[in-house]
């Protein structure tokens, strides 16, 4: 189980299926059940208190600079590495296959992993858009 798994509700899934797999009532498999959806929904609100106070934050100073473009960064950071992949890496091997330049590997991008973060950045990229159209935020 990975680390995206974790934060996608993949251990709530988890600890679900050990649920199933044990030998007890159905009455107290779904009572179980229910109690880990509502820690799930806990965690949730908690992770929205923790992006609500992050994007209400006026703090000055560094620290408060990296608080205000960490998600920019690493959007930005994402936008090379899917930039790198998809346009310029292709483009570079076919020049340098068109005149028969040899070169060493180059690097891949492990697009498994860095999607995902990508996906989620757009979702929350949409959420600041409609925040600040809809004056929730400055």
């Amino acid at each position: 189980m990975g680390i995206m798994d974790i934060f996608g509700g993949g251990a709530i899934k988890a600890v679900a299926n050990v649920i199933d797999d044990l030998h007890t009532s159905d009455e107290e498999k779904l009572q179980l059940k229910n109690r880990f959806e509502e820690i799930q929904a806990k965690l949730k609100a908690k992770q929205m208190d923790i992006n609500l106070a992050d994007a209400q934050s006026t703090a000055g100073g560094l620290s408060g600079m990296i608080q205000r473009i960490w998600r920019p960064l690493i959007g930005f950071g994402c936008a090379l590495a899917i930039m790198f992949e998809y346009v310029v890496k292709p483009f570079l091997l076919f020049f340098l296959a068109t005149f028969q330049i040899e070169i060493l590997p180059l690097p891949e991008m492990d697009m498994g992993t860095l999607m995902p973060l990508v996906m989620a950045l757009l979702g929350m990229g949409a959420l600041r858009t409609y925040e600040k159209k809809s004056g929730l935020t400055k």
